[in-house]
């Protein structure tokens, strides 16, 4: 009997902790929730980051890497999946970075927030949401100097081309000859120097020409002005010549169209008044009777009373 009843006591014992056991694992299942899955798409390398490296999000740990592996449509690329807290602040801004833990060459992933929307990113364990990389300060820097690298590759090439054979005998050449020509210029200036020194004095020489000039310029001023009086009164005297000269020719003209006419017109009608006069004195001579019975009359003409024919006087 007692040795049953403590296989009793065994197996509740078992079953009540199995079924605690079991409540304990529901009760941490249920109350933990479970992590986003982002992924990270990339063509650098990634050299260092494993499984279960670590992410980061402003210094603290909030999730883990859970593969690294090729992208299956283009093995050019790298795809990294994590897994991240659901409290963890992922927005559509947010990039990541691989950042270098120690001195053992292993990497790890940092979350940070770029410019642009503050929207929280979406994501499922199906379709998880892309995370882009960005290349951190010793990928930036390591580009750089290979873009440098090639720089002063082509520096170099470009320098040996510069001094290559032809080019050094072409500068030896150009240098004679600059030589050659700074010889010729001192020369010149040693033959010059006679004449630079004789310049004060010809610069002075100069200058006296010039006040000579500007006093004859000064007295040509002045010889203008007193010539200017008669000059003026000349001009008067000639002004009034040309009135004279104009009063002359509209008195002659007017001579010509208006005086002779009337002169030659007077002329005339003397002429017919001293033939009148003429007449008339002939007429009283032979007939003096007509001054008091007047001139006699005419004979009659044909058709008229006592007219005949044989121009006879008619009978009384």
């Amino acid at each position: 009997m007692e040795n049953r009843s403590h296989a009793i006591i065994a197996v509740s014992f078992l079953i009540v902790f199995s079924i605690a056991a079991i409540l304990v694992y529901y009760w941490l299942s249920h109350t933990q929730s479970e992590p986003k899955i982002y992924q990270i798409v990339t063509n650098q390398s990634v050299g260092g980051l494993q499984v279960q490296s670590e992410v980061s999000f402003k210094g603290l740990e909030v999730g883990r890497v859970q593969s690294v592996k090729f992208d299956p449509q283009d093995p050019s690329k790298v795809v990294i999946t994590i897994s991240v807290r659901q409290e963890t602040y992922v927005t559509h801004a947010t990039y990541a970075e691989l950042q270098l833990q120690g001195i053992t060459g292993q990497k790890s992933l940092a979350l940070k927030l770029g410019p642009g929307s503050r929207q929280p990113l979406k994501t499922n364990p199906d379709n998880p949401a892309t995370i882009p990389l960005h290349p951190n300060l010793l990928a930036e820097l390591e580009e750089t100097g290979q873009q440098d690298l090639k720089k002063i590759n082509n520096i170099l090439a470009n320098a040996q081309k510069v001094l290559s054979d032809t080019n050094r005998r072409h500068l030896t050449a150009t240098i004679r000859q600059i030589d050659t020509a700074t010889r010729q210029v001192v020369e010149m200036e040693k033959q010059m120097m006679p004449v630079i020194r004789m310049l004060p004095d010809l610069v002075k020489s100069a200058q006296q020409s010039l006040d000579q000039s500007h006093a004859l310029l000064a007295e040509a001023t002045a010889l203008a002005k007193s010539a200017k009086a008669p000059v003026h009164k000349a001009g008067q005297a000639a002004e009034a010549l040309r009135n004279l000269s104009e009063s002359g020719e509209r008195l002659t003209l007017k001579l010509e169209h208006q005086t002779l006419p009337d002169i030659d017109t007077l002329a005339d009608n003397l002429t017919r008044t001293a033939k009148s006069l003429d007449e008339l004195s002939k007429e009283l001579q032979t007939k003096p009777q007509s001054l008091i019975f007047g001139p006699p009359k005419p004979p009659p003409g044909p058709g008229e009373p006592g007219y005949h024919g044989n121009g006879s006087p008619p009978h009384e």
